[in-house]
C-alpha cells in the first residue's frame, strides 16, 4: 500500500495558547493597538462615544505609600 490506511485514523491535537493555567495572552478580549484604534476611529465616523474625555474628581489623587526607608 502506498497511501496511507483508511480505517486508521488521526486524531486531532490540541494546542492550547499558553502554557500557564490560567494566562489570559490568547484571551479574545485583550486587542491589539492596531485593532483598537482601528475601532476607536470606526466608533468616532459613526457619532458613537469613542473620544469622549471624562473629567477627574475635584481634589482627587492617587494614594502613594512611601518606600521603606524614605520620607515624603
Amino acid at each position: 500500500m502506498n497511501g496511507q490506511d483508511e480505517s486508521t485514523t488521526q486524531a486531532a491535537t490540541t494546542r492550547r495558547p499558553c502554557l500557564v493555567d490560567g494566562c489570559g495572552c490568547k484571551d479574545a478580549r485583550i486587542v491589539s493597538r492596531r485593532k483598537a484604534a482601528y475601532f476607536a476611529a470606526r466608533a468616532q465616523v459613526a457619532g458613537q462615544t469613542a473620544a469622549r474625555v471624562i473629567a477627574p474628581e475635584r481634589g482627587w489623587r492617587i494614594p502613594v505609600e512611601p518606600a521603606a526607608g524614605t520620607a515624603l
